[in-house]
């Protein structure tokens, strides 16, 4: 059963593609834990499926920014946001990745009291010099907004000349390459995961 739903026969619980357990209109209590990612059926939506799988499908819901209203992000305490590796001009004029389009919606709310943690996807080899910049600029959205960042991680084993996402020798959240390091992901979500867990506030 999801944290924050009451053991109550007479509450339904319906799933959607996601494999989310939805509660139905007669509560509004909110949920645990979320993780939002776009783009979807990528490399991007495999790790956020990693993600789900390993903290468990029954205590975490998960979408794609492009089936969702902002307003989604405020039915949760906790959030996971998970993105691919753009830099602050890409972010403002790419059209092709939903987060660019979203970024404007999520400037109207406020984040105040949730805690928010980050992975992103880069290319230390093709982009050296932009490794996982998205995430930095997703931090700089996410502080504006109120948001509390966790999830920092250490800049140890990772090869890049130069990240946005690199705030006082620690990146700002987790990077991953799947290009180039695809045999270090599992280990490195699982190391992060249990760091980042007991980071997130309790409801």
């Amino acid at each position: 059963m999801q944290e924050g739903v009451k053991n109550d026969t007479t509450l339904r619980l319906t799933a959607d593609l996601e494999g989310n357990y939805l509660l139905d209109e007669r509560t509004s209590e909110m949920k645990w834990l979320g993780i939002f990612y776009s783009p979807a059926g990528g490399s991007v939506h495999r790790v956020a499926k990693m993600l789900k799988k390993k903290i468990g499908a029954d205590k975490v819901d998960m979408f794609c920014v492009n089936d969702i209203q902002v307003g989604k992000l405020l039915d949760y305490k906790n959030l996971i946001l998970v993105c691919s590796s753009l830099g602050r001009s890409t972010w403002e004029r790419e059209q092709r990745d939903r987060w660019a389009k979203f970024f404007p919606s999520m400037r109207k709310i406020s984040l105040k009291d949730r805690f928010v943690a980050l992975v992103g996807l880069g290319d230390h080899v093709t982009y050296p010099k932009n490794f996982v910049d998205g995430m930095g600029y997703m931090a700089e959205l996410v502080t504006e907004l109120g948001g509390t960042l966790v999830g920092k991680t250490s800049t140890d084993g990772y090869v890049y000349e130069d990240s946005t996402a690199v705030i006082d020798d620690l990146f700002v959240g987790l990077p991953l390459d799947e290009d180039f390091e695809p045999e270090k992901t599992d280990t490195r979500i699982s190391k992060w995961l249990d760091m980042v867990l007991p980071e997130f506030e309790r409801i």
